[in-house]
């Protein structure tokens, strides 16, 4: 009997040692809590489908005198292909923002040629996964520069599920492995505060990707930008 349990009891010790190992490579692996409550969350949808009963809204319009219209370059000016509207469906009325990197290679250039190729690469790769145009419906450059993306008609694809009433907004460039500038910075934030005021939304429903969906988007150096804007109470 006494070999009987000290070998129970050796199993139960085993048992309990491998748990403790799970728990411990999960905690490594886990992504850190959002600097702020998930407040208000929409149900989840896939990136280009419509809850039931939804009534598309009215044109939003233009936006705000900060940035204007003048300020965005138009898509025009970098697109080499137009969007695919019947494959996408109608912005129901804003509630959220949310906050991207591109994540590809390092990038650097300045320069409006090599922004606007960049800028198509991204469009080419989101027609391949069968999306109607480029997921976001802004862009910001090196420079600081502005880019429409997507219309602001259309519902974007850019965060897995959580794409309902939904503006995507992506910073070039990949801020796990480079810093953003002072004019992304700058930018960012004037844009996002812009938005905010346009569309009446509070600082609660401004996001990183991270903070809906587990991935490191938009980088280690932008997500401390943004958590010490909200930490500061800056945002907005």
């Amino acid at each position: 009997m006494a070999t009987v349990s000290a070998t129970r009891r050796g199993f139960l010790l085993l048992g309990l040692g491998l748990l403790a190992g799970c728990a411990k490579k999960t905690t490594l692996v886990m992504l850190p809590n959002p600097p702020w409550p998930a407040l208000d969350v929409p149900p989840l949808y896939e990136a280009e489908t419509v809850p039931p009963r939804y009534q598309p809204p009215a044109d939003p319009g233009p936006l705000p005198s900060s940035p204007s219209r003048a300020t965005v370059l138009a898509r025009s000016k970098w697109a080499q292909g137009e969007p695919a509207t019947t494959q996408m469906n109608r912005l129901s009325p804003v509630r959220y923002i949310t906050i991207h990197h591109d994540g590809m290679d390092p990038f650097f250039d300045t320069d409006q040629r090599a922004t606007a190729g960049r800028i198509e690469a991204i469009r080419r790769a989101h027609r391949r996964r069968g999306w109607g145009d480029i997921g976001y419906h802004f862009i910001v450059d090196r420079a600081g520069r502005v880019w429409e993306g997507r219309s602001l008609q259309y519902q974007g694809a850019h965060v897995k599920n959580r794409n309902y009433a939904n503006i995507g907004i992506v910073v070039l460039g990949n801020f796990d492995r480079q810093q953003p500038t002072e004019a992304q910075l700058a930018s960012v934030r004037q844009l996002v505060s812009s938005l905010m005021d346009r569309y009446r939304v509070p600082s609660s429903r401004v996001y990183t990707h991270q903070e809906l969906a587990p991935t490191a988007c938009p980088g280690r150096y932008f997500q401390q930008f943004m958590s010490s804007l909200r930490r500061k109470g800056r945002l907005g």
